[in-house]
């Protein structure tokens, strides 16, 4: 393994759990407003938007800084270098219509990447996850009745939060505390083994922090696939949609099974 700088390592990692234990802090403190009846619809959403402004505010806003964490999203979450020097268009529509050509690609591409893996993934977890609950026969598919709002705001206000902070952020930081990994499958992944592992099991202790449940560290394996996803994608296009694909498919799961 190439040696890292030690003193960039040092503050890679240091600066990683320090922002982990603020962010970790705050989404405990979040996620008790569940409590509260009128603020308790909109604590996914505080905690999503806690995750992504510390990731954007880490990394920094510049498209070689957003590409290098692997979150420029095609451009989504980039500036245009010509922003400056073309017209908004009345309400920004001109805006929204060039970042949306210069997107586009790149969503389709990495939506079809997810849906592959979907694929391969899905039918296995099916069958274990029928055999670990002791389910009988074959699950009631009954999809919620905002089920289009559900699958969106899986995608928008959970998984794109989680993974530019946990995959982007964290995981490209732990990479510049390890340095290059030995392993040729890692080193052709461009991800070292141990910066996968640890940022799935921040990722784990997260959602503890967020509902006291053991089962809830059960994410640090999914966790684990994102975090070979991105670094296999360079970014985490992919990742997100696989991410709110999967959360979508477990809770069918669990409706037509455990409810």
């Amino acid at each position: 393994m190439e040696e890292a700088n030690p003193t960039g390592a040092r503050s890679a990692l240091s600066e990683v759990l320090l922002v982990y234990v603020v962010v970790a802090v705050a989404t405990f403190a979040i996620t008790r407003l569940r409590w509260v009846a009128y603020l308790k619809d909109y604590v996914h959403l505080g905690v999503g938007a806690l995750f992504l402004l510390v990731a954007l505010r880490m990394t920094g806003r510049d498209r070689p800084a957003l590409d290098r964490f692997g979150i420029a999203l095609g451009g989504l979450l980039a500036p245009a270098e010509d922003s400056e020097d073309r017209p908004a268009g009345p309400l920004g529509i001109y805006d929204l219509g060039r970042l949306a050509r210069r997107s586009l690609p790149s969503a389709l591409r990495e939506t079809g990447v997810a849906l592959a893996l979907a694929a391969v993934i899905f039918p296995p977890f099916f069958f274990g996850f029928a055999w670990w609950h002791g389910a009988q026969g074959w699950p009631r598919w009954s999809l919620p009745h905002d089920f289009a709002s559900f699958a969106f705001a899986q995608l928008l206000v959970v998984a794109l939060p989680e993974e530019v902070f946990f995959r982007g952020y964290v995981q490209t930081r732990l990479d510049d505390h390890f340095g290059r990994p030995s392993s040729k499958l890692f080193l052709k992944l461009g991800v070292h083994p141990a910066s996968l592992v640890l940022q799935a099991l921040l990722f784990a202790l997260v959602h503890f922090v967020a509902i006291h449940n053991p089962a809830r560290l059960a994410v640090f394996f999914p966790g684990l696939l994102f975090g070979v996803v991105r670094a296999w994608r360079g970014g985490v296009g992919a990742a997100i949609v696989l991410h709110a694909l999967s959360n979508v498919y477990s809770d069918l799961l669990v409706r037509g099974w455990l409810r």
